[in-house]
């Protein structure tokens, strides 16, 4: 009975897409997916070019800013040293909207097509999502460099298609709404790449803090937080306040990939920034690539610079 199972349903409503997800051991998961709002259930509206875009927060533009410039101080430094390839686990559709004013804004996609990649993979599994990202990468002048991948990530990482040799330089942006969608055995096939810097989402508040209760009261070793960590002492845990919980399983988390993996440690940027529903890091090798990080963080996507 705590076999993890996923039951997926679609409904259309004219130009609107529903999605919804449960995660079912023996309880319900209310945990969400990359194409789901809070408690499972999202609306994807059209955009203005008349194609599906991911609803979002405003605060998808703080983790964006720093996405934009993690790209661009490693591509203008490393152009002359490595080949360059920007790794897009979970696409989307390349553009997104806030849900309160209607805003636009570009998506993970077409950030990194602006700046000096060699290479660009981007997968995703929801055709429809790919198929709105398939028409906006060809309107770009570099869309002959794009590659679109249909598939589940983490199915695809496991057949060995994700290899990169040492020539190559990784910058791989992993941006799940839910843990279930980055267990650690997958994010250990990324780190086998013998360079690569990933930046990771990852979902302190939305797939763990609201989740703890039933994690708690799930039977067996396999739910989402069991394969998120790839060990059972969070079961140690109970009786800690949701959220100092959830503190904990973010600090197992890194500590254990960065210690399997040897990489880095680097500063956490919360997402919001008051009140985090996420937690948005870097892991990778080199020092170089922390000095980088530590870098953009200096200036936040309102434009002010970090106190000293």
């Amino acid at each position: 009975m705590g076999r993890q199972i996923e039951v997926r349903c679609k409904y259309r409503f004219g130009s609107a897409i529903v999605k919804t997800l449960d995660k079912v051991g023996q309880q319900i998961y209310p945990e969400t997916n990359h194409k789901t709002g809070f408690n499972g259930m999202q609306e994807i509206h059209l955009a203005t070019d008349g194609l599906p875009v991911r609803k979002s927060g405003k605060w998808a533009e703080r983790k964006h800013h720093y996405l934009k410039n993690y790209c661009g101080i490693t591509t203008v430094s490393m152009r002359n040293k490595f080949k360059l390839v920007y790794l897009d686990v979970m696409a989307g559709p390349g553009r997104c909207k806030i849900e309160e004013t209607g805003e636009e804004f570009a998506g993970s996609p077409l950030i990194a097509l602006e700046h000096d990649f060699s290479q660009y993979i981007f997968i995703e599994d929801e055709p429809e999502l790919v198929q709105a990202l398939k028409h906006r990468v060809a309107k770009h002048p570099k869309a002959e460099k794009a590659k679109i991948i249909p598939e589940n990530w983490i199915n695809y990482a496991q057949t060995g298609k994700l290899k990169f040799d040492d020539s190559t330089l990784v910058v791989a942006f992993v941006d799940p709404t839910g843990i279930s969608q980055v267990p650690m055995s997958a994010m250990k096939i990324l780190a086998r790449n013998p360079r690569v810097d990933l930046l990771v989402t990852i979902q302190y508040r939305l797939g763990i803090v609201w989740n703890v209760p039933q994690y708690l009261k799930a039977k067996g070793n396999e739910t989402a937080l069991d394969n998120f960590l790839d060990e059972p002492t969070w079961r140690e845990w109970e009786g800690k306040e949701a959220g100092e919980f959830g503190r904990m399983a973010v600090e197992s988390f890194c500590e254990k990939f960065q210690r399997d993996s040897g990489f880095i440690g680097t500063r956490h940027v919360s997402i919001p920034e008051k009140n985090p529903l996420y937690r948005f890091t870097l892991f990778s090798r080199h020092p170089l690539a922390q000095n980088f990080w530590h870098k953009i963080l200096k200036i936040d996507e309102k434009g002010q610079r970090e106190l000293l």
